[in-house]
């Protein structure tokens, strides 16, 4: 990996934007190897959760048909773990990338994900009031120990669109909720073919565009990018857009403790309901 200078300025735009883009990380060599593995991958996400397969997670499931040794290197990549402990804290390490994912375009049709703020959207009002409050999830949006997320694309990716600064608010804006609650996940995704693939394809860039400061992240190949996914992010797709990102974590203990304490909290689709419900009411 080339040597990345982190600067002041960059560790200081990093805690107020919630993202740096660390250009050009993985090795030549390395990177054929994992495309060779990625294209494997896609193939099992699509034999196993069908054509519209976003995302296979964790790898680690499925090491009888992966060859792990590319991603094993992934993780050992020379300079990483530095660049990443400069631009964060000395306790942030880089999540074994074996236990981590991928993310992949669709094989059929456009989709796009609902804008989210990770965590707190996928959790009911009840359980968030009750186990964690909005005075500790401030201070925890504050703490950048918690809720460092890597995209790394091996071919170039600008599915993701990201609010910066959005990721230390507790309450989202009356325009980010108008934007969220104007649509929902089915309507994206079009299981039942109301629209053609062209009006699919352009309702979901709308969508994306339409949330107030939003920016189209543009990655190249071998880029690393790190985000809060505490901030509202999307992911945007078509067919004919190859996607082939791996999609892990910079940990901390903290974090690890956090995320396995409240695991069996998450509840993504229950929560996105009630949150469409309880504005629809509003």
């Amino acid at each position: 990996m080339p040597r990345h200078i982190i600067t002041e300025e960059d560790i200081l735009k990093y805690r107020e934007e919630g993202y740096h883009i660390f250009p050009q990380v993985i090795p030549p060599s390395l990177l054929t190897d994992l495309r060779r593995e990625g294209a494997k991958a896609q193939e099992i996400a699509y034999r196993v959760n069908g054509p519209q397969a976003q995302r296979i997670y964790p790898l680690s499931d499925y090491s009888d048909e992966l060859d792990m040794t590319p991603f094993k290197d992934f993780t050992q990549i020379d300079g990483i773990d530095e660049a990443i402990k400069e631009l964060t804290s000395s306790r942030h390490y880089l999540k074994p990338t074996e236990g981590a994912g991928f993310l992949f375009q669709p094989r059929d049709r456009p989709w796009s994900t609902e804008w989210h703020r990770d965590w707190r959207d996928h959790v009911l009002d009840k359980d968030f009031e009750e186990h964690v409050g909005a005075e500790r999830w401030q201070a925890i949006l504050e703490d950048s120990n918690f809720f460092n997320q890597v995209n790394c694309p091996l071919y170039e990716d600008t599915s993701t669109w990201y609010v910066p600064g959005s990721h230390r608010r507790v309450e989202n804006t009356a325009d980010e909720m108008e934007v969220y609650c104007s649509t929902t996940q089915e309507e994206l995704m079009d299981e039942e073919s109301l629209k053609s693939d062209e009006e699919l394809e352009l309702f979901c860039l709308r969508y994306c565009q339409s949330m107030p400061g939003a920016v189209q992240l543009v990655l190249n190949p071998g880029d690393f990018c790190i985000y809060r996914n505490t901030g509202w992010h999307i992911g945007n797709y078509v067919p004919y857009r190859r996607r082939m990102t791996l999609h892990t974590h910079a940990m901390t203990p903290e974090f690890l403790e956090f995320a396995t304490k409240y695991r069996y909290l998450l509840k993504p689709r229950e929560a996105a309901l009630e949150r469409h419900a309880k504005l629809a009411s509003a």
